[in-house]
C-alpha cells in the first residue's frame, strides 16, 4: 500500500518546493494537498447569529484556499500526478496536525520559510509546530 503524504499548500514558494519535493521523495505515495484558510486574523464579532465561515473575510480566505489548491493542481498535473485536495478552516499548524492524526496520513511535508531569530518569534513557524506535534514523521523543505 502506497504511503500517504499530506503537502499543507499555501502558494508560497518554500510550499511550492515542499509539493515538487514530495512527488519526488514518494514517487508511489498517495498525495493529499491541504489548504488552510486561516481565520485566526478575522475579528472576533460577539453575539453574531452567523458563523465565521459566512463573513466577507472568512470567503475571501476560502476563496485564496480554492486558488492555491488549484495551482497545486496544476503542479501536479504538469507531473502527470493525482493529488487528492482539501481546505479547512482555523490554525495553520493546528489544522495540519489534526488532518495527519484523523486522516491516516504517513508523513508530512511542508514549506519552510527559513524565518529566524526575531522574525521567527514575532511571525511564528507553522512549520515547526507542525515538526513538534505531528503524530508522523515530518520533513520540512527550504
Amino acid at each position: 500500500m502506497p504511503a500517504r503524504i499530506l503537502v499543507p499548500f499555501d502558494g508560497s514558494e518554500p510550499a511550492r518546493d515542499a509539493l515538487e519535493y514530495a512527488f519526488e521523495l514518494f514517487p508511489d505515495g498517495e498525495f493529499v494537498v491541504l489548504s488552510v484558510a486561516d481565520t485566526t486574523s478575522l475579528p472576533y464579532i460577539p453575539n453574531t447569529a452567523d458563523d465565521a465561515a459566512s463573513r466577507p473575510e472568512a470567503r475571501e480566505s476560502l476563496s485564496d484556499a480554492a486558488d492555491q489548491l488549484a495551482a497545486a493542481e496544476a503542479i501536479a498535473d504538469d507531473r502527470g500526478i493525482d493529488v487528492e485536495t482539501e481546505t479547512s478552516t482555523g490554525t495553520p499548524a493546528q489544522e495540519i496536525v489534526e488532518r495527519a492524526e484523523a486522516d491516516a496520513i504517513d508523513h508530512v511535508v511542508i514549506g519552510s520559510h527559513g524565518r529566524s531569530g526575531v522574525a521567527r518569534v514575532l511571525l511564528g513557524s507553522v512549520a515547526e509546530v507542525v515538526v513538534r506535534h505531528a503524530p508522523v514523521p515530518v520533513t520540512a523543505v527550504r
